[in-house]
């Protein structure tokens, strides 16, 4: 209960004792002023109880254990923080795995290639092996048109 419960509730009293002394009186300025001062009274009490009840929310809100939610905030961040690792280590793995099988492909085509240049070179050996006149002859009329060319 703080000032303003109590000057309200004295007040109140007072304005009732004026109405009941200006009835038995039968004055009717004294029954005024007494009606007055008690709804004055239960104003200034009216006041009071919202005066303590708003001391006491904030009564309550300063009570709030702050820490128990920065803990909560604490966790939650780490939570996603974790959850966030752990997207971009299984990010990491497929593009890992995506490069290794892209090496592995390269590195077969690059197999077969050389295979195949192999054979050919082989084809082209045994070809002038056979006709080496016509292989002379093949190599001068590619130096003439190179020559042309330029």
């Amino acid at each position: 209960m703080n000032r303003d419960n109590v000057e309200g509730t004295l007040r109140s009293t007072t304005g009732q004792g004026e109405k009941m002394f200006g009835q038995a009186m039968n004055d009717k300025s004294t029954m005024a002023q007494g009606s007055y001062d008690d709804a004055m009274g239960k104003a200034r009490s009216a006041l009071g109880n919202a005066k303590d009840a708003v001391s006491d929310g904030v009564d309550a809100v300063s009570a709030l254990d702050f820490s128990s939610l920065s803990n909560q905030i604490a966790k939650l961040t780490q939570t996603v923080s974790d959850l966030a690792q752990k997207q971009v280590s299984a990010g990491r793995d497929q593009v890992a795995g995506a490069m290794g099988a892209a090496s592995d492909s390269l590195s077969q085509s690059a197999a077969i290639a050389q295979d195949k240049f192999a054979a050919v070179e082989g084809d082209v050996e045994a070809r002038i092996k056979k006709n080496p006149w016509g292989a002379v002859a093949i190599a001068a009329l590619i130096g003439l048109l190179i020559g042309k060319m330029s």
